[in-house]
């Protein structure tokens, strides 16, 4: 059996050196895209991150000031007073909800390891005041 390839007549073969001009001249979308969405990640984490440093710095205002010695009534009126700040505004809804997201879920890698600091660092700020 023959193992032939048949091309057309105006079929030219190109080199490896001549392959190098006939994709050039043109944007790189696909580069541009992905510098676009990386720039738009690294904002997008950053408020968070400022967004969670924020909330967290006024929740440990709010219970070093309002702190019973109770843990159950601690909680409760913590909980309370998250819900009055949420239900206040449609932004402090948008803020207070991707801050708690953010204090859940928060983790950035070491090795191969997730090092969870969003809760990690919720509790040692809120377990230190």
């Amino acid at each position: 059996m023959e193992m032939t390839m048949r091309l057309p007549s105006n079929y030219n073969l190109l080199s490896e050196n001549e392959m190098t001009y006939t994709d050039g001249g043109a944007l790189d979308w696909m580069g541009i895209t992905s510098i676009v969405t990386g720039a738009a990640g690294t904002v997008l984490n950053v408020a968070l991150l400022v967004n969670w440093i924020d909330l967290l710095g006024g929740a440990r205002r709010w219970y070093a000031s309002n702190r019973t010695g109770d843990v159950i009534t601690d909680a409760e009126n913590g909980i309370q007073a998250w819900v009055d700040y949420t239900t206040s505004s449609l932004w402090n809804c948008v803020r207070s909800v991707m801050a708690t997201l953010y204090s859940v879920s928060a983790s950035f890698p070491v090795g191969a390891v997730n090092v969870p600091f969003g809760p990690i660092g919720t509790a040692l700020a809120l377990l230190t005041v």
